[in-house]
């Protein structure tokens, strides 16, 4: 019987070694990754219709003003992806998103590398992120400008 690893040095085993927990490592970061898509894209599509339940409660004589707000303050998806690609490892799409304090710090550690891996996974929760951001936006005009009063 032919053993392939009786066959090798100690040296050619210890980089069979490395690439083999090398390998693995990187197939369990593309499952959490994949995860975290997953999870990313369900809240996105949750939040979108919550939202659009706010502007569908939203009555006739206030549509154009909310509308209005809400177009002009949301955050868009394609744009915090481009910024999270580009400068993600500089705290871009934290910038975008009005998170400056995290945005400073990724910027004074980016040489560290840290940044870039943090950067991913915001990258990966993206769409999450900008769902629950422009939630918030709705509900804030909701409770300010449409809401019905109540009167005592």
């Amino acid at each position: 019987m032919y053993d392939f690893l009786s066959n090798l040095n100690l040296s050619q085993k210890g980089v069979l070694i490395f690439w083999s927990v090398s390998l693995c490592i990187f197939f369990i970061f593309l499952v959490i990754l994949a995860r975290r898509i997953s999870i990313g894209i369900k809240a996105y599509v949750e939040n979108n219709g919550r939202i659009n339940q706010y502007l569908a409660a939203v009555p006739s004589d206030r549509i154009g003003t909310v509308n209005a707000v809400y177009q002009n303050t949301r955050k868009h998806l394609s744009g915090a992806l481009l910024l999270c690609i580009v400068g993600g490892t500089f705290g871009f799409q934290r910038i975008y998103l009005g998170k400056k304090s995290s945005a400073v710090s990724m910027f004074l550690f980016f040489w560290t590398g840290i940044p870039t891996i943090i950067s991913i996974f915001d990258l990966t929760l993206m769409p999450k992120t900008i769902s629950e951001f422009n939630l918030g936006v709705v509900e804030s005009l909701y409770n300010q400008i449409a809401a019905p009063k109540l009167e005592n």
